[in-house]
């Protein structure tokens, strides 16, 4: 499965291992492999790449990187093709919501971490894929995007998800 434009967001955090990770050259590698040929980077409060980096990767490996700090994103989400993202509840949300195939990026940094079992959630039930910041590149290689099922957007199933997550809070 091919992706012209993939969508990178950590959102209002700061999750350099992501932004690392989909920057390294394993990283781009995989982009280029899938036919990627723009990379949208919302970095948030994490440090965005040197122009410097960004002629770098379109030289190398012929992707076009925007990047930015914080905007509205319904955009970025509707124009990509897959989307990558920290495993935060709005998200997992907005991946579903527009149904774009989607890996969900556990930041395994953060205290009291909820975001591995909602990411585990979201994976058995086969909408999402996820995996840890190390495993990224070598996940976007290999993984059949096919095998997801869609969402469908209801109130039966946003009730799902509010109570799953309303579950993880408690424990």
């Amino acid at each position: 499965m091919h992706f012209k434009v993939v969508y990178v967001t950590v959102g209002t955090t700061k999750f350099d291992g992501l932004i690392r990770a989909m920057t390294s050259d394993a990283g781009l590698y995989a982009l280029q492999k899938r036919k990627c040929q723009k990379l949208v980077l919302q970095h948030g409060n994490s440090l965005p790449l040197e122009e410097s980096e960004l002629k770098l990767i379109n030289e190398k490996y012929g992707i076009e990187v925007e990047q930015y700090k914080f905007r509205p994103n319904i955009e970025d989400i509707k124009g990509a093709d897959l989307i990558i993202g920290h495993a935060g509840a709005g998200t997992c949300m907005d991946i579903l919501n527009n149904q774009k195939p989607g890996i969900i990026v556990v930041n395994d940094e953060l205290m009291d971490n909820h975001q591995l079992e909602l990411a585990g959630q979201l994976a058995a039930e086969e909408y999402l894929f996820y995996c840890q910041v190390s495993e990224l590149a070598r996940s976007l290689a290999i993984l059949d995007f096919a095998f997801l099922k869609p969402y469908i957007v209801d109130k039966a199933n946003m009730a799902k998800f509010v109570n799953a997550l309303n579950g993880l809070m408690r424990q």
